[in-house]
């Protein structure tokens, strides 16, 4: 369940996921997605071991642009990141231009370690996997409004 309960806890849901498609087409999606980008942090490089189970211990796959805003259900429209990065990225704090550049438009709101580890441009996975600009430019406005 989303939202408070009285004792102050939540759990948050991940934007990104619609409830309309099947669990397989996720499933082939998330998989897809982590195998594409070898098993890579697409932020950072970190490369980790495929998953023994049905998710990865160390990455989530992230949508650039929420399916309930519109986003594809395509690996074009998500990036493979550690957990730790999820939030500041769902939140703006990174963005990614058209040419793949990683952007921080508020440094001062990162962790320095966090943009330590950041790379100057994305790992990116064969051509036609690759994040479209459409769902970037979407990503952008949400975060900076242009």
């Amino acid at each position: 369940m989303v939202g408070n309960d009285k004792e102050g806890f939540e759990e948050e849901r991940q934007r990104g996921f619609a409830a309309d498609e099947s669990l397989d087409a996720y499933t082939s999606l998330y998989r897809l997605v982590l195998t594409s980008y070898g098993y890579r942090c697409a932020l950072t490089g970190a490369r980790f071991a495929p998953a023994v189970g049905a998710l990865h211990p160390d990455l989530e796959v992230v949508a650039i642009q929420p399916r309930d805003e519109g986003g594809p259900l395509a690996i074009g429209n998500y990036l493979p990141m550690l957990a730790s990065l999820r939030r500041v990225f769902q939140d703006g704090l990174i963005t990614i231009e058209d040419d793949y550049r990683i952007v921080v438009p508020q440094p001062q709101m990162l962790d320095r370690l966090m943009l330590e580890g950041l790379r100057s441009s994305l790992v990116l996975p064969e051509e036609p996997f690759r994040p479209r600009p459409a769902v970037l430019a979407h990503h952008r406005r949400y975060a900076l409004g242009r």
